[in-house]
């Protein structure tokens, strides 16, 4: 395809990085540094301009492009953007990412042909509202297609008895990955689950959450006390996320400005405090250590560690640090930190998975990116009915197949069914062979 990306910014640059390897990529961006570090890194081509001037794109000499991505951190840039460039280049398909969540329930997105918008800091928020509901995981997936849901926890539990991947494995629910130290492990039945792995579980949430118990000890099993460090937009979106009537939330943040933001758009249903981050007193005069979750909600990774670790030290075991920089997320989850991606890290994958997905295969990453899931669903319509399933050529991945929400392994069922859902789990390295398998079962 011939994709076209507005703003060499990280989100930018992380989604020529990704495509490059198998699209024509574009990049458009006014400052010049940025695409010279682009150049050096990816092959692709690159302009030098500003996104919202139509000279722009008729010096690109191309008339027409299959995706036209808009990322910049303006808004209205990114808006005017996808206006500005169907008058120039024909465009099949448009993506935006926006930060201001009132587009949602506005009517420019439909008026300017724009086929998704993705909204990063209320995914982010999402993701932390999952934690709330279910306070053992360390991320909780969902998907359209099915009820099931992948979800990965950290064993924290002393296992003198030999524990594998096939042990917890049945039709409700399978293991589907290890991560242990910095390694994604694709398990088999008779692997071995030790003392710290993050284990990625595929299935029925009720399941899941019974298997938690044998799997984690430390992790509280309710929340209701929660302190959020941060008073920023999407420390504030996380806020208004979790806040209910059983709910007791306390914001941390050192900017005057953040906090009266901050108490405006809570409407006071939040204990805002405006006190210096590193001030520890905070945790025996303000109560935070009684905190069943704390969530470190800054720009800076290395701040939201020194946060959590201060946190862990009060004996509260849920910690949570929204990861910015993906070069801190091993070291997150080496100490023992919840991690969940910024706003950066969430635009640049949600719309790799748009991208990458089609009406009959979605792809979902995982693991911090190290995993990829393919998924598959049989509709009426489908000439894959009464075929027999095929194992993945050269690859280790885990294939897996629901029917009426029963977990099989692909070589447990005959011939595939109206409904059944083909389900593959692998490492990222096997990307290309797997996409190749599941679009031609």
């Amino acid at each position: 395809m011939n994709i076209m990306i507005a703003g060499a910014g990280t989100v930018g640059y992380s989604l020529a990085q990704s495509l490059s390897y198998k699209h024509n990529i574009f990049v458009i961006d006014k400052d010049i540094t940025k695409l010279n570090k682009l150049e050096e890194d990816i092959d692709i081509l690159t302009l030098h301009g500003d996104i919202e001037d139509p000279k722009i794109y008729q010096a690109l000499a191309i008339k027409e492009a299959d995706l036209f991505i808009a990322v910049t951190d303006s808004d209205e840039a990114n808006l005017l953007a996808t206006l500005i460039v169907e008058d120039v280049v024909e465009i099949k398909k448009k993506i935006i990412r926006l930060k201001n969540d009132g587009f949602l329930k506005s009517h420019v997105l439909q008026k300017l042909s724009i086929d998704h918008a993705v909204f990063p800091d209320i995914t982010t928020a999402k993701k932390v509202k999952t934690l709330m509901s279910f306070p053992k995981a360390n991320n909780v997936k969902m998907f359209h297609q099915t009820k099931l849901k992948l979800v990965s926890l950290r064993v924290q539990h002393e296992t003198p008895e030999e524990m594998t991947a096939g042990m917890l494995s049945g039709r409700k629910v399978s293991v589907v990955g290890i991560e242990r130290g910095k390694t994604l492990l694709i398990p088999g039945a008779n692997d071995r689950i030790f003392e710290n792995d993050l284990v990625y579980l595929f299935g029925e949430m009720e399941e899941i959450k019974i298997l938690s118990g044998k799997l984690d000890e430390k992790m509280p099993v309710s929340i209701r006390r929660i302190v959020i460090f941060g008073a920023n937009t999407l420390a504030q979106k996380i806020a208004k996320a979790l806040v209910d009537d059983k709910t007791e939330i306390k914001m941390i943040e050192k900017c005057l400005d953040h906090c009266k933001r901050a108490s405006e758009v809570l409407e006071g249903r939040v204990t805002i405090i405006n006190s210096a981050y590193e001030d520890q007193r905070l945790f025996e005069e303000e109560g935070l250590k009684n905190a069943d979750m704390i969530i470190a909600a800054g720009s800076h990774d290395e701040q939201n560690i020194v946060k959590c670790m201060e946190a862990k030290e009060y004996g509260i075991e849920k910690v949570v640090a929204i990861n910015n920089d993906k070069a801190y997320y091993h070291l997150m989850h080496k100490m023992g930190i919840v991690v969940v991606r910024g706003s950066k890290a969430s635009a640049h994958y949600a719309i790799l998975e748009k991208v990458s997905s089609d009406s009959i295969v979605t792809q979902r990453h995982f693991c911090g990116g190290s995993g990829i899931l393919f998924m598959r669903k049989v509709y009426s319509n489908s000439a894959l009915i009464g075929k027999a399933p095929k194992s993945v050529p050269h690859a280790q991945a885990k294939v897996l197949l629901i029917r009426e929400e029963q977990v099989y392994g692909i070589g447990e069922v005959e011939t595939l069914a109206q409904d059944d859902i083909v389900a593959v789990f692998a490492h990222i390295d096997e990307k290309e062979k797997i996409e190749e398998w599941i679009h031609t079962l």
